[in-house]
């Protein structure tokens, strides 16, 4: 799914913010020691992606009435006994994400002044965390924090996520009678390419060579030039399988492309992402169409047909009628994918009150934690494949989509089941 990630460098903008009224803490509350929980109520702070601001800085994208989905979608489950009796509370702040002092100013809002239990899908989670407010879907990764609170994502981090999809490729024969080289894209793959080698190794792969771009970033002719002097030396060590790590994910093919070069063995994408951007570059179908890759991600298109998210485009329709909510599509510009704001309301959601749920009538920032560790096979609307988490790790995996690009149609196709069934 589409997060802001890519709209981090935009210029400023100042901020509209959305807040709910809250209703008054009753005496006879349950949980006195955890800010934002009592008998009857959650205090929910959801600091949403302000995509006008976006839009006032020349990017024309729209997500569609994010206050609405998430309102209409916290509004049928209170309808529905809310969390264990609880009533979901949600205070909503557009933020812009053009720079970071309005990331901060909604978190010390939603923390210190609406006193809220956990955040849903921040820009910026680790201010939260330092707060111990619990955070769900973060955008940005969290760094460190002192506190019992955690960031839990359906997404895993690359170096949770690459023994994984090494495993499925390995199963499906992609190293076989090969002799691999890995390919670092900067500097900074250097801890990923560690890892993938020694995960190649427990897989008995055969690693014949690694090497990494160390040319300066933005350099290009310098990028392009050590790609040239690493494909030289992988062809005359009978490299007939490259893995690229990370960045290098968009830079091999990028550099292959660029110099025109005749060794174009079959290749590996750790980062489906990157590999992603590669194709967006327009290099030639040549060096793209030889990749295996993979997502932890549903794919688009198999999100939206999902039963999960159809239920909550009916419950935002339903509860706001004039909203436009587009169905998605690939070629669908971003200006008209209206169907974001239905997707992040319903997954997010959805995950937030399944750990709460597991934690019981004592909600703590603690027993939130640890039901969120133990939940396993968990679907989520927009899934189509379930995912867990586990102890001291509070990010999904499971499922491994395939991924390809197909030089007829000029683009990247996902595969609608996953390869770890």
């Amino acid at each position: 799914m589409m997060r802001i990630r890519d709209l981090a460098g935009a210029g400023a903008v100042v901020a509209a913010l959305v807040c709910t009224t809250l209703p008054a803490q009753p005496a006879s509350a349950a949980s006195s020691e955890t800010p934002g929980v009592t008998a009857t109520t959650i205090r929910v702070g959801i600091p949403y992606v302000d995509v006008a601001a976006v839009k006032a800085v020349g990017v024309d994208i729209s997500w569609g009435s994010v206050p609405d989905a998430f309102n209409a979608v916290i509004a049928n489950m209170n309808a529905h006994g809310g969390v264990d009796g609880r009533k979901i509370v949600p205070y909503l702040v557009a933020v812009n994400p053009t720079g970071t002092a309005p990331a901060a100013t909604a978190c010390t809002q939603l923390t210190e002044d609406d006193t809220v239990f956990a955040a849903i899908a921040p820009l910026e989670p680790t201010c939260y965390l330092q707060h111990n407010v619990p955070v769900v879907a973060s955008i940005y990764p969290s760094g460190s924090s002192p506190t019992a609170a955690r960031d839990f994502t359906t997404t895993p981090p690359q170096n949770a996520y690459d023994p994984l999809q090494l495993n499925v490729f390995d199963r499906q024969g992609v190293f076989k009678h090969k002799k691999v080289g890995i390919f670092g894209g900067t500097p900074s793959d250097q801890t990923e390419l560690g890892q993938v080698q020694s995960d190649l190794a427990k897989l008995h792969v055969d690693v014949v060579s690694t090497a990494t771009d160390s040319a300066p970033q933005g350099d290009i002719a310098a990028e392009n030039g050590q790609v040239t002097v690493i494909a030289q030396r992988f062809k005359s060590q009978g490299v007939t399988e490259v893995v690229a790590v990370g960045n290098g994910s968009s830079i091999w093919p990028e550099g292959l492309s660029a110099i025109q070069s005749t060794y174009n063995p079959p290749w590996v994408a750790t980062n489906e992402s990157n590999f992603t951007g590669a194709v967006g570059g327009k290099y030639s179908p040549s060096y793209l169409s030889n990749v295996t890759t993979s997502s932890p991600l549903t794919p688009p298109a198999a999100i939206w047909s999902n039963a999960g998210t159809q239920q909550c485009v009916h419950t935002i329709k339903k509860a706001y009628p004039s909203d436009e909510i587009r169905a998605y599509g690939p070629t669908v510009p971003e200006s008209e994918a209206t169907w974001m704001s239905v997707e992040l309301a319903c997954t997010d959601m959805a995950l937030f009150a399944d750990i709460a749920k597991a934690a019981g009538k004592d909600l703590t920032v603690s027993s939130f934690v640890h039901a969120g560790y133990g939940l396993t096979n968990l679907m989520l609307p927009g899934n189509n494949a379930p995912i867990s988490f586990g102890p001291g790790r509070p990010y999904a995996l499971g499922p491994v989509y395939m991924v390809h690009y197909d030089p007829s149609q000029q683009e990247v196709v996902y595969a609608t089941t996953s390869a770890t069934k």
